[in-house]
């Protein structure tokens, strides 16, 4: 696989499929590199929750829908800010028209957006083309919350078609999916 300075990429037109480890290599690494500003700003990571699913999931639905993947976290101070990082392999198959893009977004359990991962598209948009065509990418989202609680907090991962004749998958059966939460204070 090949790296920039030790750290794992994928080249966009390189099949992700092809390096089982590229997730878990990348939320590794923003992970450490998250704790180095952290220390820098003289605020401590105090807990690390990680959620994973190995399942394909997939809609055709242009309203958000549940990717079945969820993180519950328990805040240790009210004061705390939850950072959350979600890693997914992600496909979009369409067979009519010119969009071919999902969308994804990290929320609470009430379906609210947290900020930075509001609505996140990935795919094409505007290409003509006759036929059936695939589109595959890894995607990342970063998020930050202030629960403002030392109550359980959960935070999930959504996702949805921009047009109904594009299905969008998130192909955890290819690359495992991630949700981490991360409880961080002074």
């Amino acid at each position: 696989m090949p790296d920039i300075n030790g750290i794992p990429y994928v080249a966009s037109g390189d099949l992700v499929s092809a390096y089982p480890t590229v997730s878990q290599d990348l939320a590794q690494e923003v992970s450490d590199q998250l704790a180095t500003k952290l220390d820098a700003a003289d605020q401590k990571i105090i807990q690390v929750v990680r959620a994973t699913d190995a399942s394909q999931r997939s809609t055709t639905s242009t309203s958000f829908t549940d990717v079945n993947l969820s993180v519950t976290i328990t805040p240790t101070k009210a004061t705390s800010s939850v950072y959350l990082m979600a890693f997914v392999f992600v496909q979009q198959n369409r067979t009519t028209g010119t969009d071919s893009y999902g969308v994804l977004q990290i929320t609470d359990n009430s379906n609210n957006a947290i900020s930075g991962a509001e609505a996140t598209g990935i795919g094409e948009e505007n290409y003509s083309f006759s036929g059936t065509t695939r589109f595959r990418n890894a995607a990342s989202l970063l998020a930050v919350s202030t629960p403002a609680t030392t109550s359980a907090t959960t935070y999930k991962l959504r996702f949805r078609s921009e047009v109904a004749t594009t299905s969008t998958i998130i192909r955890g059966n290819a690359s495992t999916s991630q949700l981490i939460a991360i409880e961080v204070g002074a």
